[in-house]
């Protein structure tokens, strides 16, 4: 007889990663990360049914970036979009401190990061930013649980005026304490996690 508790499912792609490569999660060094071109990004959103995209806004910290790979992989996330310019490039701390994460999530390094917002709202994905100052809708009440793409700005300025423009909502994590919000590493752990847990409270 069931217990009426869905069993909990893995996720994610592995979008044109090398099937014959070895899935350990172990701190690689030396190892490729899984760096896509942004033409591929259509191909990758048609083939999934309820995208789950991070989109990381400028982040300067190599550690802060393996970091969120590492949440975004444990999360399911189907890919990781990183503007190339203003960011911080895939380096070998960020894959070592990723934990496997960078050579399994597909990472899209795009030119324009509006124009890739705007290409995944005509996908029909929600794109919701996250804001200590301006956001407007607490994560924990907010519906995430279609195509979502979550955006999450860097460590010193948070995600720039004209992406948050282009978020259809803007999202904020509540304090209870007295520091104003988190590193932007344990906010995406915490974005994503909330996301996972809707997620699986809406398919029960």
């Amino acid at each position: 007889m069931s217990s009426g508790k869905k069993q909990f499912t893995k996720r994610g792609s592995d979008f044109g990663r090398n099937k014959k490569q070895a899935r350990t999660n172990v701190h690689a060094s030396g190892t490729k990360p899984l760096i896509k071109e942004e033409s591929e990004l259509p191909g990758l959103l048609k083939q999934t049914k309820e995208p789950l995209i991070l989109v990381l806004d400028c982040i300067q910290d190599p550690h802060n970036l393996g970091a969120c790979l590492r949440s975004a992989n444990g999360a399911g996330v189907d890919a990781v979009i990183i503007p190339k310019d203003r960011s911080v490039p895939v380096t070998q701390t960020a894959i070592s401190v990723s934990c496997g994460g960078a050579i399994h999530t597909p990472i899209f390094r795009v030119t324009n990061l509006a124009r890739t917002l705007d290409q995944l709202k005509e996908h029909g994905i929600c794109v919701a930013g996250t804001s200590d100052h301006k956001g407007t809708r607490n994560l924990y009440e907010a519906d995430l649980t279609g195509p979502l793409a979550l955006v999450l700005g860097s460590e010193a300025k948070g995600i720039r005026e004209l992406t948050m423009k282009k978020c259809d909502l803007l999202l904020k994590i509540p304090m209870a304490g007295f520091v104003e919000c988190l590193n932007v590493s344990v906010a995406t752990g915490v974005c994503l996690f909330e996301v996972v847990r809707q997620r699986q409270v809406g398919a029960c």
